[in-house]
């Protein structure tokens, strides 16, 4: 895939269907070429509440989830379809709205990212001689990870069936634990489990990583059976990267951020105040063009836009959101 649009999957919007609505519909109208069904509830709750309801051994307390043995059952039955079913039943009530999309994209959380927030018994595992939490969590463990893969990769073939045409892993743990070094795991155990994880897609698979990206972990995603690297660049940490040759060596494309999506309230704000300009937007599509090339760009948001419920909320919060894709879009046609 190369030289078009699609965004991250969340929107600064209460979850229920009407929003779900909204957040599709504002996509589409703005012309993002592969929306996403509109995240509306956090990316972990999103796989992991459903199997709290399953009774099978993990449970939640205080927004927390905890695994009550030492062992990590998981459903064999995909879950968590509703997202899909909701994208199939909206344009089949509104065939014009499919008409003017190349496809459609399906947001799903990755196992590392799953496993990060699984808080397990202490002597469950080996203590690492370092650990980046305070916690003792199931990302410590490969055959936990792996099993989370595996029940991701079952979800994602379903998503596959129902038609999405890009399915993206959504793994910001993965920026956390492949830095200089690796934490918990080796190369070829990350890799392994990336694999598993998107072994089922037959569409355009993506990993997204936000943040800081390690060169190691960029050479771990080249060498993975991903389609599409997802990451953020506004910042300028990330863009000295990436060149078109590796990305056309190892078949890849590479989803840039363009416009910003962490955001901090100014006083006297409008709308306005927090929406690049479509020239703004231009220099930073040229730059991406010039290092890596149209063919292999796709063009999108950072991040997702959740984080500006909490500070705008749901009306401006959704102007700024509008004015993002409005200008990116319009950006891009200016260049070509």
């Amino acid at each position: 895939m190369g030289w078009t649009t699609t965004v991250v999957g969340s929107f600064p919007l209460k979850d229920n269907l009407e929003n779900m609505e909204i957040g599709l519909k504002a996509q589409i109208d703005t012309g993002i070429e592969y929306p996403c069904y509109p995240q509306l509830v956090p990316m972990i709750d999103q796989f992991l509440d459903p199997i709290v309801a399953m009774d099978i051994g993990l449970v939640k307390r205080k927004g927390r989830f905890y695994l009550e043995s030492d062992q990590l059952e998981l459903p064999k039955d995909p879950f968590a379809l509703e997202y899909g079913k909701f994208i199939i039943e909206f344009f089949k009530n509104n065939p014009d709205y499919r008409n003017r999309i190349k496809g459609w994209k399906a947001c799903l959380t990755g196992p590392f990212t799953l496993a990060s927030e699984i808080i397990i018994p202490e002597d469950s595992v080996p203590k690492p001689q370092i650990s980046l939490f305070k916690d003792t969590t199931a990302i410590l463990s490969y055959e936990m990870v792996m099993q989370l893969a595996k029940m991701m990769s079952r979800i994602a073939a379903e998503y596959n069936k129902m038609g999405a045409d890009i399915i993206s892993m959504d793994e910001p743990m993965l920026g956390i634990i492949v830095g200089r070094k690796m934490y918990y795991h080796s190369e070829e155990e990350a890799l392994s489990i990336i694999n598993e994880a998107v072994s089922s897609i037959s569409c355009n698979s993506s990993v997204h990583v936000c943040g800081r990206i390690a060169p190691k972990l960029r050479d771990i995603l080249l060498q993975s059976n991903v389609n599409i690297m997802d990451h953020e660049m506004t910042s300028g940490h990330n863009k000295k990267l990436f060149d078109k040759e590796t990305l056309e060596q190892y078949n890849k494309s590479l989803a840039w951020g363009v416009l910003q999506t962490q955001i901090q309230w100014a006083p006297d704000s409008t709308p306005d105040t927090y929406i690049e300009s479509v020239t703004q937007i231009k220099d930073s599509i040229q730059e991406a063009v010039d290092q890596v090339g149209k063919e292999n760009l796709i063009l999108k948001p950072d991040c997702g836009f959740a984080p500006l419920l909490s500070i705008f909320g749901e009306e401006m919060g959704m102007k700024i959101v509008n004015g993002k894709l409005r200008n990116l879009v319009q950006a891009k046609k200016e260049i070509e």
